[in-house]
């Protein structure tokens, strides 16, 4: 007990002997309010973490003229340099051409391998396109002959059904799409042609309408 007595000096937590301890009707009356302040104040916080709010403000852009760095490597083995251009768009309706700030053009051989640095083109030259086929509407008066797949039944269906084939994805908005039309038209007259004779291809040529 003795020793039991000598560590209780080093207590830093002593408690008031019940000698002194006295209940009343201010101290209840007291600790009823602060009871019910914090439960208040619990469920203020409560509500104020459940409920969601929408703030809405405009901010002017500041940076309009700050860009944007685009890394980008395009390899295209059977173009000259000459008719390589970069143009750059962007939601505000900002149009800039040819762009020659920091893009290389490099000269390339058969392999892929650079060969000569062409530097920045100051001008792009005009690419003409020849009109190889008659249009898509004369193509048409003796029948389509790129089968239209999506019409008379599904893609996976054409595939199990056709061993080799040649299919064009297309978008009638595009313009390039609307270009290659009647040379794919043409191609499937071309191939068509030749059925029953000693050159015939068993390949047929089909297109399907992305946007449909």
């Amino acid at each position: 007990m003795a020793r039991g007595s000598g560590l209780k000096v080093l207590d830093f937590y002593r408690k008031i002997p019940e000698d002194f301890q006295k209940q009343t009707a201010v101290g209840a009356s007291l600790s009823i309010c602060a009871g019910l302040f914090m439960l208040i104040l619990f469920f203020v916080e409560l509500w104020a973490f459940l409920a969601t709010t929408t703030d809405t403000s405009v901010i002017l852009d500041t940076n309009s003229d700050t860009q944007l760095r685009i890394n980008f490597n395009i390899t295209m083995m059977d173009l000259a340099c000459d008719f390589v251009s970069v143009d750059v768009y962007d939601v505000l309706g900002t149009n800039t051409q040819n762009m020659t700030k920091n893009i290389e053009k490099w000269q390339l051989d058969e392999n892929g391998v650079k060969r000569i640095f062409q530097g920045r083109n100051k001008e792009v030259k005009e690419i003409s396109h020849d009109e190889h086929h008659p249009d898509i509407e004369t193509l048409h008066k003796n029948g389509v002959h790129a089968i239209a797949i999506g019409e008379d039944g599904s893609f996976e269906d054409f595939l199990e059904s056709h061993k080799f084939s040649f299919v064009n994805f297309y978008a009638p908005w595009c313009i390039w799409c609307q270009r290659l039309e009647p040379t794919w038209e043409a191609f499937a007259e071309r191939l068509e042609s030749l059925e029953g004779t000693d050159q015939e291809l068993q390949v047929d040529v089909a297109k399907v309408h992305c946007v449909a």
